[in-house]
């Protein structure tokens, strides 16, 4: 009796999948409006970023990816770290490891200012 019901429910959820992508029953991703930037109540975002090292200039590193250039400034309460690529291990690093070339991730905020200030740097293999 309870394989019976088991089937029952298995046939009436793939029934109910199948209405539903037939009807197109979609769910639009939202989108941030460049509004929310300009709020008094947001203090700042954070996201990463990921590139290539272009220039070092200062504080600031020009990441460059998919075409596209990008400044961020580092912050001088930035944290540091490197990724060994043959044991995975991060292990502890300083500004001055960062060269021209080398790929980094970086978490970063915006700030209200719309400055993009660098918060932790992973130096990548």
């Amino acid at each position: 009796m309870f394989v019976i019901f088991l089937l029952i429910l298995l046939g009436v959820g793939f029934g109910l999948g199948y209405f539903f992508e037939r009807k197109g029953v979609k769910v639009e991703p939202q989108v941030c409006p460049s509004t929310l930037l300009d709020s008094k109540i947001l203090r700042n975002w954070v996201t990463f970023a990921n590139g290539k090292v272009k220039e070092i200039s200062g504080r600031d590193l020009v990441l460059e990816a998919n075409g596209e250039t990008l400044k961020i400034s580092i912050s001088e309460e930035a944290k540091f770290q490197s990724l060994n690529p043959e044991t995975k291990e991060i292990k502890k690093a300083n500004f001055e490891d960062i060269k021209v070339g080398n790929k980094v991730e970086i978490q970063l905020s915006v700030t209200p200012e719309k400055v993009l200030v660098g918060h932790l740097v992973t130096i990548l293999p």
